[in-house]
C-alpha cells in the first residue's frame, strides 16, 4: 500500500481546481450566509418598528396591570406585523416598570428560516427587539420668569442665553419619550422695568381699551379745571401717530399680586397700556416755569402755556398729544424694549428664537415679571391657557432668574423718578409718594413676598434663581421658592448653565408618576 499510494502523494498537478472548487463552494456560503443576514436585519427593522407601535399602545391605554398591558400590547403586537411570510412571531412580553407603573416595557422575538445556515444548523434564527415607552405621566406647564434689566449686559445675559435654549432642549427630549399629547409646554416673559405682551394684543378685551383703569386718572389733567381725568391711551397715541409699543404697566393693587380674570365690569382688573408721558421742558422742582432744572428723559413734545404753578398740569394735559413726538429714544414707548412675553407652547425653536433675541434694558420689577409668569400658567385669564389649579398629573412651575434686587430708581426732577410699569413714585401705586430707593425697594420687595404666596398657594412650584449678588443672602428669593432646596446663588454666571440643568432634572423628575 505505502509503495503504491506514497508517488500520488507527491503529484501536484490539480491543485489549482482542487482550490477553485474548495473556494467557490465557501464563497457560495458566505453569499447565501449574507441573504440570511440580511432577511434577519429586515425582520429586525419590522419588528421593531411593530413593538414601537404596540408599546406605544398599551401605555396608552387605561391597563393598570401587567395582565391588562400584556393582553393589548400582544394584540396590538399581532396586529402591526400582519401576516407573516418569512418569519414566526414566537413570545412578546408587556409589563409595567418605573415608580407607579409610569413606563411600559416590551421585548418580542421571531423566527427567521435560513437558506443556508439551516444546512447545518436545522433551526431558524431567533430575532428579538425592546421597546420603552412613557406613560401615565404628570403633563407640565413651566413658565421662565428671566430677567432682561441692563445689568444682565455682557457675560450673564449670554450665559443666561446658552442656560435657557439648553434647558428647553433637556426637556423637550423628556417630552420625546412620552406617549402623553403635549406633555410639556413652556412660556417665557423677559422682564425689566416693564413687560411687553405684544403690540398683536391691541384689541383684546383684558387690555383697558377706553381709559377706564384707575391708573389712567393719575397722570392726565383737564386744562382748563387742572382737575384729573380719564383718558384713553390709545388714542394719544393715534393722534400722535405712534404704534402702541406692546408693554404693558403693573395692575392696581391687589390685583398686581393676584392672577384675578380681568373684566371690564371691574376697570381695575384691566392691563393698562404702557404710556410714558411727554416730561416737562424745562421746570424746576420750585415750579418756576422758566426755571434750568431741565434733568428730564423723556420730553419729546412742546409744552403749552400755563399758568397753574403744578408741572403736573403740562406734563399731563391730554390736548398737547396730537403731534409727532422728536428726539430720538424719546416717546411714549420709551422703556419698552424688551423681547415680547410667549405663551405656554410645545414650540421649541420659537422659545429657543425668542431666547436669542433678548437684550438688556431697564431697571428690575421682579413682582411684575412673576405676575406674567403667574399669568401665563393660570387658567384664569388673560390668555388662559393654563390647565385648571388641582388638574391630576399636572404640574404647574415658575423659574424666576434674576441678578439684583427690586429697582425703582430716583431721578434728579419734578418726578423724582423716571416712568416705568409702575408710573412715578408720586403716584402712589407702591404705596408711598416719595421716599428714597431703600423704601421703594422695601414696597416693591414686600409685593413680591405676597405674590409668591399666592400663586404657591394655588399650587404653582416656583424656583428662584440669583445670579452674581456678592453681598447678602436674598431670604425674599429665598422664600418665594416653593422650599429652601429650590433656590439657588449661583455667585458666576458661567455656572448657571448647569444650575439650569439641575432644575430641568428636577423637573422632568416631577413628571414621573408617584
Amino acid at each position: 500500500m505505502v509503495r503504491v499510494f506514497k508517488p500520488l502523494l507527491r503529484r501536484q498537478d490539480g491543485n489549482v481546481a482542487i482550490t477553485v472548487a474548495i473556494g467557490g463552494l465557501v464563497l457560495a456560503v458566505l453569499v447565501f450566509g449574507l441573504l440570511d443576514v440580511n432577511r434577519a436585519s429586515t425582520e429586525k427593522r419590522s419588528l421593531q418598528d411593530a413593538l414601537d407601535a404596540a408599546a406605544i399602545y398599551a401605555a396608552r391605554s387605561k391597563a393598570t396591570t401587567d395582565a391588562e398591558i400584556q393582553v393589548i400590547g400582544q394584540r396590538t403586537l399581532v396586529a402591526q406585523l400582519g401576516t407573516l411570510q418569512d418569519a414566526r412571531l414566537v413570545g412578546s412580553t408587556f409589563k409595567l416598570t418605573g415608580n407607579g407603573g409610569a413606563a411600559v416595557s416590551a421585548t418580542a422575538q421571531v423566527e427567521v428560516k435560513p437558506i443556508i445556515a439551516n444546512l447545518w444548523l436545522q433551526r431558524d434564527m431567533l430575532v428579538g427587539a425592546k421597546s420603552e415607552v412613557l406613560r401615565s405621566m404628570n403633563k407640565i406647564e413651566l413658565a421662565l420668569v428671566l430677567d432682561n434689566t441692563g445689568s444682565m449686559s455682557g457675560s450673564k445675559l449670554t450665559n443666561l442665553k446658552v442656560a435657557a435654549k439648553n434647558l428647553i432642549d433637556t426637556l423637550a427630549a423628556s417630552a420625546a419619550r412620552s406617549a402623553e399629547p403635549n406633555p410639556v409646554k413652556i412660556g417665557i416673559v423677559p422682564f425689566s422695568q416693564a413687560v411687553k405682551v405684544g403690540s398683536a394684543y391691541r384689541s383684546q378685551s383684558w387690555i383697558d381699551q377706553s381709559g377706564a383703569a384707575p391708573i389712567n386718572k393719575e397722570i392726565f389733567f383737564d386744562r382748563a379745571t387742572g382737575a384729573a381725568v380719564n383718558a384713553n391711551r390709545f388714542t394719544l397715541l393715534s393722534q400722535m401717530g405712534v404704534s402702541w409699543g406692546g408693554c404693558v404697566e403693573t395692575r392696581a393693587q391687589p390685583y398686581d399680586v393676584q392672577d384675578t380674570a380681568p373684566t371690564t365690569g371691574t376697570p381695575a382688573t384691566l392691563y393698562t397700556p404702557y404710556f410714558a408721558p411727554d416730561e416737562p421742558d424745562s421746570r424746576s422742582k420750585s415750579g418756576n416755569a422758566n426755571g434750568d432744572f431741565g434733568n428730564f428723559a423723556n420730553d419729546y413734545l412742546p409744552d403749552e402755556q400755563f399758568s397753574a404753578s403744578d408741572w403736573r398740569i403740562p406734563q399731563g394735559f391730554v390736548g398737547k398729544y396730537d403731534q409727532a413726538p422728536t428726539g430720538s429714544g424719546r416717546g411714549p414707548n420709551r422703556g419698552c424694549d424688551m423681547q415680547p412675553i410667549m405663551r405656554l407652547t410645545n414650540n421649541w425653536s420659537g422659545l429657543k428664537s425668542l431666547v436669542d433675541g433678548m437684550v438688556a434694558t431697564g431697571n428690575t420689577n421682579i413682582p411684575l415679571g412673576a405676575a406674567w409668569g403667574w399669568n401665563l400658567l393660570s387658567p384664569a385669564g388673560p390668555f388662559s391657557d393654563g390647565a385648571a389649579y388641582g388638574t391630576p398629573k399636572l404640574s404647574k412651575i415658575m423659574l424666576i432668574m434674576t441678578d439684583g434686587d427690586n429697582v425703582m430708581s430716583t431721578a434728579g426732577n419734578d418726578n423724582e423718578s423716571n416712568y416705568n410699569s409702575l408710573g412715578y413714585i408720586w403716584q402712589g401705586r407702591l404705596g408711598i409718594t416719595n421716599g428714597g430707593e431703600g423704601a421703594r425697594t422695601n414696597r416693591m420687595d414686600k409685593r413680591l413676598e405676597l405674590l409668591c404666596q399666592n400663586a404657591k398657594a394655588k399650587g404653582v412650584i416656583i424656583y428662584t434663581v440669583r445670579v452674581e449678588v456678592k453681598t447678602g443672602a436674598s431670604p425674599l428669593l429665598r422664600n418665594c421658592a416653593t422650599s429652601p432646596d429650590r433656590y439657588f446663588d449661583v455667585q458666576d454666571s458661567d455656572e448657571l448653565n448647569n444650575v439650569f440643568q439641575t432644575i430641568a432634572g428636577e423637573i422632568s423628575n416631577l413628571r414621573i408618576s408617584r
